[in-house]
């Protein structure tokens, strides 16, 4: 999850795990040259505006995020998400708008609902899981986003289940997708250094099974809480700025400040690991409410 300082009530922190023992396992260590290509509804959450003013945002602001998404896990050239560190990957993963809805019609992917002709019948102790009340497609066949108008939260992930370190107590009955704050979808005006939309990319790190770079908890002791990837240093906690700073680091490495799955400025971030990769690349290949993405007819697959 990527947050401010302060969270609203109504949200809690959803963490994932990563674990360095993973390379144990052989598998989980190896990467493909094929390019999966996965299918994302967005749900649009507004509070009655006419499209492309306020919350309702248009779609121009949404191409822009998704385009955002893709030059990030494909690290492109020329782009904000492109870095020349030895360690940095192409996650080889793309992203695109459905074409296709639950029914068989066609879509442009993007769906609109007002905040206030909604009716959520049994509120859950965890927001996240009131989401599917303003729209929720097959979460076998598509990535749920939902854009909401929040105050306090970047985002928020729901967490893969997959029998490996770190993921293997996930609940895989739960509400799945991820929640993006409005203000924080896509390239925006907001007064900060979040406006560039690497909330997303964040997140999707998450949902494809990636840990917070200091793993569960922060200022704990290093050797116990990892991010379970072998080549990003072991971090005691979360860099805020763009510095390459050591004072967070465990062994006197400098800290990946630039990766996606710390907390510092989009403008300073555009890296996954080779490992990152290898571990969202064997989840979405063998998580149960993953791999199935990879061969969704909600897409043109040519």
């Amino acid at each position: 999850m990527k947050v401010k300082y302060s969270l609203t009530l109504l949200l809690s922190i959803l963490l994932l795990n990563c674990s360095k023992d993973y390379r144990e396992q052989q598998s989980l260590s190896e990467t493909t040259e094929t390019v999966y290509t996965l299918p994302i509804v967005v749900h649009i959450v507004h509070v009655g505006e006419s499209v492309g003013i306020g919350y309702n945002l248009s779609k121009e602001r949404i191409y822009d995020q998704i385009n955002t998404l893709n030059n990030d896990f494909r690290k492109k050239e020329g782009t904000l998400g492109y870095n020349t560190h030895i360690l940095g990957a192409d996650a080889k993963i793309e992203f695109k708008l459905a074409k296709i809805n639950p029914n068989g019609n066609p879509t442009e992917g993007i769906t609109r609902v007002n905040f206030q002709d909604v009716t959520i019948d049994v509120e859950n102790d965890w927001f996240f899981d009131d989401l599917p009340y303003y729209g929720y497609w097959n979460k076998q066949e598509y990535i749920n986003i939902w854009v909401f108008p929040l105050d306090g939260v970047l985002g928020q992930s729901s967490v893969p289940y997959i029998n490996i370190p770190g993921l293997e107590n996930a609940n895989p009955n739960g509400t799945t997708g991820i929640l993006i704050t409005t203000a924080y979808f896509g390239t925006t005006n907001t007064i900060n250094n979040l406006n560039l939309g690497r909330t997303l990319t964040h997140e999707m790190g998450h949902f494809l099974g990636l840990e917070h770079l200091w793993g569960k908890t922060e200022n704990a002791n290093c050797m116990e809480f990892d991010d379970y990837c072998n080549d990003t240093p072991l971090v005691s906690r979360r860099t805020e700025n763009c510095d390459n700073i050591q004072n967070s680091s465990c062994n006197g490495e400098f800290a990946l400040t630039q990766n996606y799955m710390d907390y510092t400025s989009d403008a300073c971030m555009n890296m996954f690991t080779k490992d990152q990769v290898a571990r969202m690349q064997y989840v979405l290949k063998n998580s149960t409410v993953r791999s199935s993405l990879i061969t969704s007819l909600a897409i043109n697959r040519d």
